[in-house]
């Protein structure tokens, strides 16, 4: 947090217009609205924490996104023959889980 405070704008000249002066009035209420909004949203502790969710739930959507998309590439690059001898490999263990098994169960 900053310790300097903004230098106020000059006074309207002394033989300033009504018109002048309403008019740096209207300026100067302007600027305080925007300083308290600024403040107000500084001091808005709940208001930071679900912008922050916000930032985050986004952040890790895009990571999932992008982490499935290179799944999908990867995956769409393999092979038949390759995903082939992977589920005969996947059948054949099962197969020989269930002869085993059968065996040891036999036994007793």
């Amino acid at each position: 947090m900053s310790s300097a405070t903004p230098t106020a704008p000059p006074d309207p000249p002394a033989d300033a217009t009504p018109e002048e002066i309403e008019a740096d009035i209207e300026a100067s209420r302007e600027r305080l609205a925007s300083t308290v909004d600024a403040l107000t949203t500084k001091l808005d502790v709940k208001a930071q924490a679900k912008q922050k969710a916000r930032e985050t739930s986004e952040r890790v959507r895009a990571g999932a996104q992008q982490a499935y998309q290179q799944g999908y590439e990867r995956a769409r690059g393999i092979s038949p023959a390759v995903l082939g001898a992977a589920a005969g490999g996947v059948v054949g263990l099962i197969v020989l889980l269930v002869v085993l098994t059968r065996r040891f169960s036999h036994r007793s």
